[in-house]
């Protein structure tokens, strides 16, 4: 599926915004050199696998030095090799062949003219190194050098190669076609996925292999993959070592964790409990009883779609490789803690506006396929948006011991109870929100988030004053009347 424009003007954005130019991303103005330009493609796929990432990247229309996004005179379809469009002549030279893909992304100059950036999102090497005319290539500091002349650099992306994805290694091995849907919940991933149980089971086993659930081995039967575990299971217990990777609900009696009064384990894969573990958390959890237009009513002390969106993300950005702990939902009577395993991907500053990573990619993208959770983009987004509607504090995103990923999802607390570390980090958040979708906040906004009324300016101004002392935030124009004042998240 294409993504949209709005993702790559993002993801321009995300990559102008890094402090310095990284060994996976290349930025130009006008150099379009179809060699040069196999060259890079050749190094950034390599580099991506060094670092890590799913994809390396071309930009043109980003100034090297400054990352000023400019914009270029380079048109893909309009540039050639000799007679050949270019794009044809890079898939040629290019091997082995890599789905690269060329985007043409649409943005505005501070004149308010019409620009564009050229892209090229480069998948990173597998299995072997990615070349131009037989050679690969890497990057040594801004330099493009032949990877033969760094043996320590090609030794290393041969490891890489070697180490295959967690969630691709093998849970399972030698199923019988009658073990698989034993084993797997077909019936439920039909169901998630929206289409009708097949009538026999070659067909069932075909769906199920197509999604790199189950694979053939060498001896004829199916090996079972992580992925297809944790996604589908009907029971992880069933999978050694799976079982710690169940997700676990606990629940205390009020803010401390002395005398749990009630634990569950949900032993289906993520894909299929996810449902029922939302619905058990909403079962829980503390409501209240509010009146609207004279009619009584419960209401959750938090976000039903910030519980959702939190929940998946312990599923799919855990750290599969570190063993013996399972994402974990902790229920409290003033807050719900989220934790998995693994640190922040992204820097917990920019989690708002930064194009997030996964570290399971194929788990990502299969939840997302089910309506579960976003792929890439708004997912931290929603949070806060959600938080913000109900005039609560924003949650507390904690990176543990770089081990671990904590966040915590505060009920409504009165303003008098809330820390000034509990302002600013809202006050910040919102504006990383109101950023993302092109606005500013004001004071109005801040009263807003806090459900202050109009008699309570000061206090608005008051957290307005502290984030900017904490330097998260800064006027969008210093001039402007103190009444008028808008600001913007400090990276702006």
């Amino acid at each position: 599926m294409e993504r949209s424009v709005e993702y790559y003007q993002e993801l321009v954005r995300s990559l102008a915004a890094l402090p310095t130019e990284v060994e996976w991303a290349e930025f130009k103005v006008n150099n379009q050199d179809p060699e040069r330009i196999a060259k890079y493609i050749s190094a950034m796929s390599n580099e991506a696998t060094l670092c890590d990432r799913v994809y390396g990247y071309i930009a043109w229309g980003i100034k090297d030095d400054t990352h000023e996004i400019v914009g270029t005179e380079f048109e893909y379809r309009k540039a050639k090799k000799g007679n050949m469009e270019i794009e044809l002549w890079l898939n040629r030279q290019v091997n082995p062949k890599i789905e690269f893909k060329f985007h043409e992304v649409p943005f505005e100059n501070s004149k308010g003219e019409s620009i564009h950036v050229t892209l090229i999102e480069i998948p990173c090497a597998e299995g072997e190194p990615t070349k131009y005319e037989s050679v690969g290539y890497v990057r040594v500091g801004s330099n493009l050098q032949p990877l033969a002349e760094y043996p320590e650099k090609e030794a290393a992306l041969w490891r890489k190669f070697d180490k295959t994805p967690y969630e691709k290694r093998i849970a399972y091995f030698e199923a019988t076609d009658e073990d698989v849907v034993t084993l797997l919940d077909y019936p439920g991933y039909y169901k998630k996925i929206g289409a009708p149980i097949p009538a026999n089971r070659e067909k069932v086993l075909k769906d199920l292999r197509d999604e790199k659930f189950i694979h053939k081995n060498d001896g004829g039967t199916w090996d079972i993959s992580y992925y297809g575990a944790l996604m589908i299971a009907a029971d992880l217990k069933a999978f050694e070592n799976l079982a710690k990777r169940s997700v676990r609900i606990i629940r205390y009696p009020d803010k401390s964790r002395i005398g749990g009064i009630g634990e569950k384990t949900f032993y289906n894969g993520y894909a299929i409990a996810f449902e029922e573990i939302v619905q058990y958390i909403l079962a829980v959890i503390p409501q209240e009883e509010i009146i609207e237009s004279g009619i009584r009513r419960q209401k959750y002390r938090f976000p039903e779609t910030a519980i959702r969106e939190l929940l998946a993300n312990v599923m799919v950005h855990q750290s599969l490789e570190q063993r013996g702990t399972s994402p974990m939902v902790e229920i409290f009577s003033d807050r719900i803690e989220f934790s998995n395993a693994g640190a922040p991907l992204v820097a917990i500053e920019r989690i708002v506006d930064t194009v997030p990573l996964s570290r399971n990619e194929n788990m990502a993208g299969f939840m997302h396929r089910c309506g579960i959770c976003e792929e890439r983009g708004s997912g931290f987004d929603k949070v806060i948006a959600a938080t913000r509607a109900e005039s609560l504090i924003a949650p507390k995103v904690e990176n543990q011991n770089n081990q671990f990923t904590k966040v915590t999802l505060y009920s409504r607390v009165d303003f008098d109870m809330t820390t000034k570390e509990d302002r600013v980090r809202t006050c910040y958040m919102i504006a990383c929100l109101a950023f993302v979708t092109s606005d500013a906040v004001t004071n109005t906004e801040i009263r807003n988030a806090f459900g202050l009324d109009e008699k309570e300016k000061v206090k608005a101004s008051r957290i307005i004053r502290d984030t900017l002392d904490a330097k998260l935030i800064k006027p969008v124009d210093p001039s402007t009347a103190p009444r008028y004042m808008k600001y913007v998240p400090y990276w702006a």
